[in-house]
């Protein structure tokens, strides 16, 4: 359920109808409450939801009578008007460019930064347009008589249409002739640059502290305590034991049900815990350049994994089951378009008297891109080699000698889910079937699965794209 609901969080689709997530109307940060209507390009006195956009131009049909003569745009920056450049200039490097255009009756933007810094009002007749330059990230923009704006994410370019309804966002056509403004960049562009390096290392430190240096105190706050409940219940359900069990031995305990249940658990705390520190890692990352809604990286040529493999094997002693971690790495190159191949699930192994070394083919195609989520097929084998370490046994004279290696090929199949919290950077979700086959497969310390045994994994780990 930890897992489902993280999720279902961080992959929420925007709302339907604006092509954007919706954002509640309410007053702008620093903005005085004004008391009357103020001239043509400026901000409205009352920005109150119900308050229509100053300065609309008369509903008059262009067969009817010649085109109004529209009054030159006002743009208003936080500290007054600006002067609007009319050349169509072409963006400087690194720059976005958000376009608004009047529609229908026209109306009013007032743009913003996602943590309610103010940018500018805009009043925009019909057809007219307006360019705004500055640095890409989330800009929101909302209009006065409308109770939702919409966060729009500028990369390149995009394009936001402004009538009576309130802002839309629609496809961007191209330049359009018209002023162009450069606003000061979304929080977390100029003035959070220091933000970028500290807040991701502070979460990584203590989770949700970097949220907190992005005065995002409430999100901070949720991975902090998230955290620490799947941190403890962790803890606890590890130290949870029988002592009165260890009497009798493996299978034939009386606890041997708990133990199988104690292991399946604590193998999905600490996944989950896994999963919720690498994402609010990245969160807190993309905080600082605020940018919220990740773009993912569909034409990556390679790609790396980090993961930890997961399953509950039995064993001789008490507790009779006992949860196998196998932590890799691996490497995948996308040689077509969805379809990767490369070398993964590589990995070193100690245990007593032994070492065991890992690795192996695997063939991926992704069968569904759906904004920030992918969901792929995949399958492969690992091959494992077992070496005996240390001095070998003494043979008594006319016996032979044990087996100082051996080998074993897992042929597995699995599903990916990955989620993008940044771009390039994604969590990993992965369940899958295997079983060993010629020799048994073998983990860190004493776990061993025996061959030809059916085994469900559960994997989590995190995903980076080049």
């Amino acid at each position: 359920m930890l897992l489902s609901a993280l999720i279902v969080a961080l992959a929420a689709p925007p709302a339907a109808g604006s092509g954007a997530p919706a954002v509640p109307w309410g007053p702008l940060p620093g903005q005085a409450a004004p008391t009357s209507e103020g001239p043509k390009g400026q901000a409205p006195p009352d920005m109150s939801p119900g308050t229509g956009a100053s300065g609309q131009v008369e509903t008059v049909s262009p067969a009817a009578a010649s085109p109004p003569v529209a009054a030159p745009i006002e743009p208003m920056g936080p500290t007054g008007p600006t002067s609007a450049r009319v050349e169509a200039v072409p963006p400087a490097p690194g720059e976005a460019t958000l376009v608004l255009t009047g529609v229908g009756q026209g109306g009013q933007a007032i743009v913003s930064s996602p943590r309610g810094k103010f940018l500018g009002s805009f009043t925009l007749g019909p057809g007219e347009s307006i360019a705004l330059r500055g640095a890409a990230g989330e800009y929101v923009v909302r209009s006065p008589g409308a109770p939702y704006g919409v966060v729009v994410p500028v990369v390149g370019r995009a394009r936001v249409q402004v009538g009576t309804g309130g802002p839309a966002v629609v496809a961007d056509e191209g330049p359009t002739p018209g002023p162009v403004v450069r606003v000061d960049p979304p929080a977390g562009t100029r003035d959070g640059n220091w933000r970028r390096p500290v807040a991701p290392i502070l979460s990584a430190l203590v989770p949700g502290v970097g949220q907190m240096v992005n005065r995002e105190y409430a999100r901070g706050a949720g991975f902090l305590l998230g955290s620490m409940s799947l941190g403890a219940a962790s803890l606890a359900l590890a130290l949870t034991r029988d002592p009165a069990d260890a009497a009798t031995p493996g299978a034939h305990g009386r606890t041997f049900t708990t133990d199988v249940v104690g292991a399946a658990g604590l193998g999905l705390l600490t996944g989950g815990l896994h999963l919720l520190y690498m994402a609010q890692v990245m969160d807190a990352y993309a905080g600082a350049i605020g940018r919220r809604t990740p773009r993912p990286h569909t034409k990556h040529k390679l790609s790396l994994e980090l993961r930890r493999m997961a399953t509950v094997g039995m064993r001789a002693g008490d507790p009779a089951a006992q949860l196998y971690a196998d932590w890799n790495v691996g490497v995948l190159g996308q040689v077509a378009k969805r379809f990767s191949v490369g070398l993964t699930d590589l990995s070193l192994k100690f245990g007593p008297g032994r070492a065991a070394l890992q690795g192996g083919p695997r063939l991926q195609y992704r069968v569904l891109e759906r904004g920030r989520v992918w969901l792929s097929l995949a399958a492969g084998a690992i091959v494992q080699g077992a070496f005996a370490s240390g001095p070998p046994p003494a043979v008594p004279e006319g016996e032979k000698a044990p087996r100082t290696a051996v080998v074993a090929a897992i042929p597995y199949g699995q599903l990916d889910l990955r989620l993008f919290i940044l771009d390039r950077w994604s969590i990993d979700i992965v369940p899958r079937i295997s079983a060993p086959l010629g020799a048994a497969r073998y983990y860190r310390g004493d776990g061993a699965i025996p061959k030809q045994a059916v085994t469900l994994e559960i994997g989590t780990g995190l995903g980076v794209y080049f």
